[in-house]
């Protein structure tokens, strides 16, 4: 069901909302009320991207996960020397916000091992970032004496990724951007934060030192694109069900 508050709500919610985060929205529009109509439009986008990188996120990291477990075995999360410091940070997170139910006999949580934490609860409960990481080019691991490179393309792309994305053109790059694409597009609808003025992309600027950005249109392609590297029908019918562009076409 959409938010369709009356003129007379929409003057009860304005207060409710902080002024910064308004402020983006007063800026593009002539009144409060239509600034307000706006964010909650911007509300209702950003729920429809959600669905549609939930299930890209899904699809993306169970891709990931079955080829680098059948390169490097069931518990490949827990081979330290295949990742730099980056990544094994992100698991080692997930492991510690893992909770074990409790043993039957002691009634304390049972004891966290490699056998008793399924592999799958690892691919669940690990960040999107952490998985777009595994598409990077690898950084570093170790200090000092100790500091080596990790190269991810000549172990986890060509030894197993490539093959969780059959429709990408075998470039772990072009898997990368994308990803890394869609990551800024989920943190930021994830967080309301407004979608108005498109998707800024971290790091990345134009000619005159401005922020490059999506357009929505690109974004949505994006998403849509991402799962398309993995399944082809799977994207198509995503394409056809998503509530994306309705919405882009009823901006206020």
């Amino acid at each position: 069901m959409q938010i369709q508050p009356t003129a007379e709500q929409l003057k009860l919610l304005e207060p409710l909302i902080s002024r910064p985060r308004l402020a983006p929205f007063l800026a593009a529009t002539a009144t409060p009320a239509a600034a307000m109509e706006l964010y909650l439009w911007n509300v209702r986008l950003s729920a429809a991207f959600g669905e549609v990188i939930a299930l890209a996120e899904v699809i993306l990291r169970n891709a990931m996960a079955e080829q680098l477990a059948a390169a490097y075995g069931a518990t490949w999360y827990a081979r330290t020397d295949l990742f730099d410091d980056r990544t094994m940070s992100g698991f080692k997170t997930t492991w510690r916000n893992i909770t074990m139910p409790a043993d039957l006999a002691t009634g304390k949580p049972a004891q966290k091992t490699l056998q008793t934490v399924p592999a799958g609860k690892i691919v669940a409960e690990s960040t999107f970032g952490c998985w777009v990481n595994l598409l990077d080019k690898g950084g570093t691991r170790g200090d000092g004496p100790y500091r080596k490179n990790v190269d991810y393309d000549s172990t986890l792309w060509r030894k197993a990724l490539h093959k969780a994305f059959p429709n990408s053109g075998g470039k772990r790059t072009t898997v990368f951007t994308t990803a890394s694409h869609v990551r800024s597009l989920r943190n930021r609808a994830a967080h309301h934060e407004p979608l108005i003025d498109g998707v800024p992309l971290p790091g990345q600027n134009d000619r005159r030192g401005r922020t490059r950005r999506l357009t929505l249109p690109q974004a949505h392609t994006e998403v849509l694109r991402l799962v398309e590297y993995i399944d082809q029908d799977v994207s198509a019918w995503l394409s056809q069900t998503s509530r994306v562009p309705d919405l882009l076409h009823t901006r206020p």
